[in-house]
C-alpha cells in the first residue's frame, strides 16, 4: 500500500472534551518525530484529530465518497458526457481517476495515524487509565471504520493493522472483503464489550464516536454481511437487530420532529443535542477566505448538491446544482410527505440572466429539472461564503436509518411483526404519512400482507428518508438489485407519459438522465485499485472488469 507521511504536530482548536465543531479543524503545521512526541495528553488529543479529520475531507464526506462515487437510482447527475469524461460520477473513469486515488489514499492515512497513536499511547505518562482506554477505543473504531469503508467499496484490499516502519514496506497482499468486515465487526464488539467508549450524552456535539454510534455502525455493517456478495446468512440480520436494538434502547436518541431542521442545522453546524438524530457527523469548519490554506478540508455539500444559484451574494451562495432527481423519487412520495419538498427542490434560481441570478421562482419545464435541495447554501451562516466550498456537515450515522434497519432485520427474519411495523411507523410518523399495520385498517393506516410486500415497503421507505446521503447505492448493491435498478433509471426518461407531460423537458435532459445508469454493469460494483497503489504494491491485483 502507499507509504504516507504521519501528520504529528496538528492544529486543534480546542480540546476535544471541551469539544465542539472544531473537532475535525486539524491542519499540518510541523513534521515531529515519534521519538519526540507523544508526552502528554495533549499530544493524545491532537493525533487522534489527526485520524477524525479524514473524515472532514472532500475526498471523503466532503464530496467523493458521497456525492461524485455514489450516484444511484433515484437522481441524474446534469452535465452532458464530454463534460463528466473520466470523472468519478460517469462511466469511464479508469484506475488512474485522480479523485479515486485521493479517497484510497486519505483512508488509509486514517488508518496509519490510528496504528501510530495505538503503538505510541503507552508512552504518555500520567494520562489516567480510564480515559487511555477510551482514547484508545476511539482510535480502534476509526481503523475499523476505515478498513470497512475500503473494503465496502474495492473488495479485497490490503489489512493493516501496525504502523509502516519503512517506506519500503509497501507490498502488502490483499485480504478477502470477508475477512475484513470479519475482523472489523471482531474489533468494534471487543470495544463495545470492554466499553471503551462514551455515551453519546457525554458530549455537546455530534462529531465523536459514541457507543450508540459504534452500535448502530455495526449494524449497518451487519447487514452488508447478509447481502450481496457474502450473503453469510441469517446470524447477520440476528446480529444486525441485536445492535440496532441496543441503539433504540439507550434512549439518548430520538427523531426530530421537524425534518427540515435536520439539515438546516447541518449548512449551520448546530449540534444537535436535544434529539441527536444526528448521531454522527463529519465536520467542516470554514471555507478558503474565512479559514484559508486546509488543503482538502472543504465541505462540497450544497455546493454540487444543492439548489442550483448562480450568485455570488452571501445571503444565497452559488451552487451547481448538477445532482437533480429522477422521476422515480418523485413517484415515491406522497404529496403530504413532508420529506418530499425537503429533499427536492421546490424552487430555482434564475440562471440564465446575469442581471436576475437572486431571482428565485417555483416554476419548472420538469420534474426533472428539479436539484436535490436537502443542503441549501442560502441556510449557511458563515460568511463571506465561496463559489466553491460550503461549511456545511455530513451525517455519517442518523436515528431514523437505524429505525430502518431494526424494521429491515426484523422483517427478514419474523415477517412483518409489530417490532418492524413500529420501527417502520416511527418514520413514517415523523413524515406525516399514513402507517403500516397488518391488521384490519381504515383510511389512516395501510395493510400490509405479509414480509414480501413489506421487503420493498422498507427498501422504498430508506429511498424517501436518506436520499441523497451516500447511502442508496450501497443498499441497492446488498440488495443485489443495484445492475438491474440504473438500467430501469435509464429507460425510465423514454417510457411512455415520462416523455414531456411536465416529467421530462426535451430530448437532451433525457440524454443526460440516461448516460451514466445506461452504462452501469457489474463492473461499477466495485471501484478500480488505484494505479498509483498498483504500481507501488506488487502483491495487489486488479478488481474484475478493470
Amino acid at each position: 500500500m502507499k507509504k504516507t507521511i504521519i501528520y504529528i504536530g496538528l492544529a486543534v482548536s480546542v480540546s476535544l472534551f471541551a469539544a465542539c465543531s472544531d473537532l475535525l479543524d486539524t491542519n499540518p503545521k510541523d513534521f515531529l518525530s515519534i521519538e519526540s512526541y507523544y508526552k502528554t495528553e495533549d499530544d493524545v488529543i491532537n493525533s487522534l484529530g489527526a485520524i477524525y479529520s479524514v473524515l472532514g475531507s472532500q475526498n471523503t464526506y466532503g464530496r467523493y465518497l458521497v456525492i461524485d462515487g455514489a450516484m444511484d437510482d433515484l437522481c441524474y447527475w446534469n452535465q452532458s458526457e464530454a463534460d463528466i469524461i473520466n470523472r468519478l460520477c460517469s462511466w469511464n473513469y479508469t484506475p488512474a481517476q485522480p479523485h479515486l486515488a485521493n479517497l484510497w489514499n486519505s483512508l488509509y492515512e486514517g488508518i496509519e495515524r490510528s496504528n501510530v497513536l495505538l503503538e505510541n499511547i503507552g508512552k504518555v505518562d500520567g494520562l489516567e487509565e480510564t480515559a487511555r482506554n477510551k482514547y484508545i477505543g476511539e482510535t480502534r473504531f476509526l481503523r475499523a471504520y476505515y478498513h470497512y469503508l475500503l473494503a465496502d467499496n474495492w473488495g479485497a484490499v490490503p489489512l493493516k493493522m501496525v504502523s509502516s516502519k519503512k517506506v519500503s514496506e509497501v507490498n502488502i497482499a490483499p485480504t478477502s472483503q470477508k475477512e475484513i468486515f470479519q475482523t472489523v465487526v471482531e474489533e468494534i464488539e471487543d470495544i463495545l464489550e470492554k466499553d471503551m467508549l462514551n455515551p453519546a450524552d457525554s458530549y455537546n456535539h455530534v462529531s465523536r464516536v459514541s457507543t450508540t454510534v459504534a452500535q448502530g455502525i455495526l449494524a449497518r455493517i451487519y447487514l452488508k454481511m447478509a447481502g450481496y456478495p457474502l450473503y453469510m446468512g441469517e446470524d447477520m440480520y440476528e446480529k444486525a437487530l441485536y445492535w440496532a436494538q441496543q441503539v433504540e434502547l439507550s434512549h439518548l436518541h430520538m427523531l426530530n420532529r421537524d425534518y427540515d431542521q435536520i439539515f438546516i442545522n447541518h449548512s449551520q453546524d448546530i449540534q444537535d443535542v436535544q434529539y441527536r438524530e444526528s448521531m454522527w457527523e463529519a465536520n467542516f469548519v470554514g471555507n478558503s477566505t474565512t479559514d484559508p490554506g486546509k488543503s482538502d478540508k472543504y465541505s462540497w455539500i450544497g455546493v454540487t448538491n444543492g439548489i442550483i444559484c448562480y450568485s455570488d451574494k452571501d445571503d444565497l451562495g452559488y451552487s451547481y446544482g448538477y445532482i437533480r432527481t429522477r422521476l422515480k423519487l418523485w413517484d415515491l412520495f406522497d404529496d403530504t410527505d413532508k420529506r418530499k419538498m425537503r429533499s427536492i427542490a421546490p424552487y430555482k434560481f434564475n440562471t440564465t440572466d446575469v442581471n436576475k441570478y437572486d431571482e428565485k421562482t417555483t416554476s419548472f419545464t420538469s420534474i426533472a429539472e428539479r436539484c436535490a435541495a436537502k443542503w441549501r447554501r442560502e441556510e449557511e451562516s458563515v460568511k463571506p461564503k465561496t463559489k466553491n466550498y460550503s461549511t456545511t456537515n455530513f451525517p455519517i450515522l442518523r436515528y431514523s436509518d437505524v429505525l430502518l434497519m431494526i424494521a429491515e432485520a426484523e422483517n427478514e427474519l419474523h415477517g412483518a411483526t409489530d417490532v418492524a411495523l413500529a420501527a417502520l411507523n416511527q418514520v413514517r410518523e415523523r413524515a406525516g404519512v399514513k402507517c403500516y399495520t397488518t391488521g384490519t385498517t381504515d383510511d389512516t393506516k395501510i395493510t400490509v400482507t405479509g414480509a414480501d410486500e413489506l421487503r420493498q415497503i422498507i427498501r422504498d421507505e430508506r429511498a424517501r428518508e436518506l436520499c441523497f446521503e451516500g447511502i442508496r447505492k450501497h443498499d441497492l448493491i446488498r440488495w443485489g438489485i443495484y445492475v438491474q435498478e440504473m438500467q430501469k433509471a435509464a429507460a425510465e426518461p423514454y417510457e411512455t407519459g415520462n416523455v414531456g407531460n411536465g416529467r421530462t423537458s426535451d430530448a437532451n435532459q433525457r440524454t443526460k438522465m440516461a448516460a451514466i445508469a445506461s452504462k452501469m454493469t457489474e463492473k461499477y460494483l466495485l471501484f478500480p485499485i488505484p494505479q498509483s497503489e498498483l504500481n507501488l504494491n506488487n502483491k495487489m491485483k486488479q478488481n474484475k472488469y478493470w
